[in-house]
Parts: structure tokens; C-alpha cells; sequence
């Protein structure tokens, strides 16, 4: 029966809907989906409108479009914590500038020889990021690293740009958060099938990922010492008239030396308020605060104290939020559950491992198909969504190879947090869009990096795991 929209409401196609699609006549929903996310990811490419406009055009026409995805998904991206988080973290990052406090921190840190050399600092960023994010959550660590950034290179005369430091910073929440268990919530969720297997009630151990994410660490870290921080300049193009554009944590010191000092009570308050939310991005990863903390209202509540004892200007700083990014990050979820409803994404992840061989394929060729699809999908679907994807699919194709399946679970864990080369797989990398980076940065600076880990994992799994 037809609605209106494509299909029936029938909850989806499956691979059988898919294969007969051509006898039929029939578009299938599957195939509608794949549409609307290669012409969505051109649109982003090629920059044909604005993110934000692109990212409503894509969810529309998922909600629209799709039987499986309800109308309520189009804008159900609003009432996830990435934008709370974007909007609170925000705001008490702006307070800091506001109230005076980035000029000190930045003249006080800049003096420090470590400072005065970008690639240094990005390189000390990075590995600081990584090493927080592998204990406490990868969100809450780029929200607190982000002003600390802005601020030192507010005072850094030049010699730092807050642009050219937070995405190698962000990616490096991103991978440190694979490092371990505790990490991200991907591992979580991949560890949660592997504890229903007999044997395996126990799940993985912390540090299980750790033997093979070490490596992929220091490979990131050598990255932005060398050839990723040249790609990233190279990009971003630091010095022409447009580089700053968008960039809400741009602020030079000229502007930072006729900002005008607020009282001490409010700079107190401004920096309070900032290590409060640092201390609640690390306790809301642990039992019991977890039961009422998560970054979305920690960041709320730290923008809400900056209001409550009027530290900052209201009107100032909601137009210092940036809308755009928001708009983007709420919209552009519905991408990641269209994939999940129609079962696109399973679809993919079953015909990719078919097409090498399935089970009769060696591990080698195994693990490395499971990676890479991992890897891929990741980067436009929540690493929740893969990781909760792939796992039933590989634990009964270890069994029947005779194969533990903790292995497996450990790539898939490692896969799904991957998404270093578009906005819009992990929080993380929304959270950073505010510097004003576009999609084909995303690309061009994290995809290199996303190759050479796809590389390395693939040569040595086998051997660390197996």
C-alpha cells in the first residue's frame, strides 16, 4: 500500500528485497538511501550550500523519503548531547575571553619556550589529548582542551592558530579514545555481544585494545610531527584572508588587548566554572556519577552558572555561538540512523565480506575486510551503530571458523573509532567544527592518517591477536 512516500511501510528492505529489485521495478529503500548519502556526500564536498543547509536537504529527504525513518528522526538529532555539549562548551569557553582570563593565560603560557613553535605545541597537544582521552571521555577532553588552545594562541603573537591545533587535537581524542575500554562507548557496545558469548562472560580486559593501539598512537603522534602537520598547512592555508572565517575561537592579541578586564570575582567564576566541567567529564565515565551526569548536562550546567551569576552578557554570547555548526550536528543524524533503519549499512558490511570469499576466505583477508568496512562506515555512521552492526555479524563467523571471537570484537572496537576523516562520524569531530573547518578539510587531513592506520592495523593483526 502506498503512502506517499517510496515504499510501503514495511519496516525496510532486506538483502533478498535488494536482490529482486531489478525484477521488480521497484526502487528498493536500500537503494534510496545509498542515493541520498553519496548525493549528500557530494554536496558536502563540493560545498554546493552551506553544511548546515546540506545536512537539513539530507535529513529531510531521509525522513521523507524513507518508510523505515520516522518524520520524528528528521530533527531527533537535536535531542542527542553533541549539541548540548557543542552549545554549553561553547559558552564557557567564550567567558574566558570575555572576561579577560585568555589574555592572561595566553601572554603566561606563550613565554614558555615550548610555545613558541606551532609544531611543538600541536605535537605536545596530541599527545596529551591521546594519553586524557584513553582514561575520561573523548568529548569532554576536546571541550576542555579547545579554550586552552584559543587562549594560548591568542597570546602567542601569531606564532600559534587556534585552526591549525584543534583538529590534530580532536583526532587525537578521537584515536586516544580507542586505546582503551573506558575510552569511548563503541568498545562498550562491541564488548557487550562478546559477553553473551559461553566462555567470554568476562568480556575484554582494559587494556585488551591497548597492544594494538599503541602502535596506531605513536603512527598519529610521528604524523603531526612531520608530514600531517605540513598537509594541515597546506590545507588550511594559515596567513590568507579567509583562513580565520568561521573560526570562533579566533582571537588575536590586538583584540584580546582591548577586551576589557572584568572583576576578579568574575574571572574567578569564568575559571571555576571551566575546571568544574573538566572535573565533571571525568567523573561522569564512573559509577555513580554516571546515573546523573553526561557531557551534555555538565556543559549546561557550567553555561548555566556563567548566567546564574551574570559573568558573562547574555545577548553577547548567544551570538557567539555558532548556529550553523549546531543546525549541522542535529540534522546531519539522521544520515547514521537512515543507514541503521533500512539496514543499508548491514547490507554493505554482509555483501563486502561475501564478495571476498565470506568464511572460506583466509583470516588474513578476514580481518582486514572487517577492519577497512569497519573503518569506512564509521566514518558516516555513529561508532555505536557500527560497532552493534558488525558485531553480531562476526562473532558466529569466528565460531564456525573455530576461531575465538575476542579478537574480532577487539578490530571491531578499534574500527569503529576511526572516524577521523569527515565531521559527522563521532561527537567529537562536530564539537570541533566551530573553528570553521569545512568537510573537504576533514578529508584531506584526516584521511591520510585514516589510510595509515587502515594500513598498519591490517599488516600487524593477525600477528598481535592471533
Amino acid at each position: 500500500m502506498m503512502t506517499g512516500r517510496w515504499l510501503c511501510r514495511n519496516g525496510g528492505a532486506s538483502g533478498k528485497d535488494f536482490a529482486k529489485w531489478g525484477r521488480s521495478g521497484n526502487m528498493s529503500e536500500i537503494t534510496v538511501c545509498l542515493i541520498i548519502a553519496v548525493v549528500t556526500m557530494i554536496l558536502f564536498i563540493g560545498r554546493v550550500f552551506p553544511m548546515a543547509l546540506t545536512s537539513v536537504l539530507c535529513a529531510l529527504a531521509m525522513g521523507i523519503c524513507l518508510p523505515s525513518v520516522k518524520l520524528s528522526a528528521i530533527y531527533s538529532g537535536f535531542g542527542t548531547a553533541p549539541v548540548y555539549m557543542i552549545a554549553g562548551m561553547t559558552i564557557v569557553g567564550d567567558a574566558l575571553f570575555q572576561t579577560g582570563v585568555a589574555q592572561k593565560i595566553g601572554i603566561t603560557l606563550s613565554k614558555m619556550k615550548i610555545f613558541q613553535s606551532e609544531r611543538i605545541f600541536t605535537v605536545m597537544v596530541v599527545v596529551v589529548c591521546t594519553l586524557m582521552s584513553a582514561f575520561m571521555s573523548d568529548s569532554g577532553c576536546i571541550a576542555m582542551w579547545m579554550p586552552i588552545i584559543a587562549a594560548v594562541a591568542a597570546g602567542s603573537k601569531g606564532k600559534i592558530r587556534s585552526k591549525m591545533v584543534i583538529m590534530p587535537a580532536g583526532i587525537a581524542c578521537i584515536v586516544g579514545g580507542a586505546t582503551t575500554l573506558v575510552g569511548s562507548t563503541s568498545q562498550n557496545t562491541a564488548n557487550s555481544f562478546l559477553m553473551q558469548v559461553p566462555g567470554f562472560e568476562s568480556g575484554m580486559g582494559v587494556f585488551d585494545m591497548t597492544s594494538v593501539m599503541w602502535m596506531v598512537d605513536a603512527l598519529m603522534v610521528l604524523y603531526f610531527a612531520t608530514i600531517g602537520y605540513t598537509i594541515t598547512k597546506k590545507t588550511l592555508k594559515p596567513g590568507s584572508p579567509h583562513f580565520d572565517d568561521g573560526n570562533v575561537f579566533a582571537q588575536s592579541s590586538e583584540e584580546l588587548d582591548n577586551v576589557p578586564q572584568a572583576s576578579t570575582r568574575k574571572q574567578v567564576i569564568s575559571v571555576f566554572t571551566l575546571l568544574l566541567c573538566i572535573l565533571g567529564f571525568i567523573l561522569c565515565g564512573f559509577a555513580p556519577f554516571n546515573k546523573y551526569l553526561n557531557i551534555a548536562n555538565v556543559a549546561l550546567i557550567g553555561a548555566s552558572i556563567l548566567f546564574v551569576t551574570k559573568t558573562i552578557d547574555y545577548k553577547t554570547t548567544l551570538k557567539n555561538i555558532g548556529w550553523d555548526v549546531l543546525l549541522t550536528v542535529g540534522f546531519i543524524a539522521t544520515l547514521g540512523v537512515a543507514l541503521k533503519k533500512t539496514g543499508a549499512g548491514k547490507l554493505i558490511a554482509e555483501q563486502t565480506l561475501a564478495f571476498f570469499g565470506g568464511e572460506d576466505a583466509s583470516l588474513q583477508v578476514i580481518l582486514c575486510v572487517m577492519f577497512v568496512l569497519g573503518s569506512f562506515l564509521t566514518l558516516f555512521m555513529s561508532n555505536v551503530a557500527v560497532s552493534a552492526m558488525l558485531a553480531p555479524i562476526y562473532i558466529p563467523l569466528a565460531q564456525r571458523m573455530g576461531l575465538s571471537p575476542a579478537p574480532f570484537i577487539i578490530l571491531i572496537a578499534i574500527a569503529s573509532n576511526m572516524a577521523i576523516a569527515t565531521p559527522i562520524g563521532t561527537p567529537v569531530n562536530m564539537q570541533i567544527l566551530p573553528a570553521g573547518y569545512k568537510f573537504s578539510d576533514y578529508v584531506k587531513i584526516g584521511g591520510p592518517l585514516w589510510l595509515i592506520f587502515v594500513i598498519a592495523v591490517c599488516l600487524t593483526a593477525k600477528g598481535i591477536l592471533f
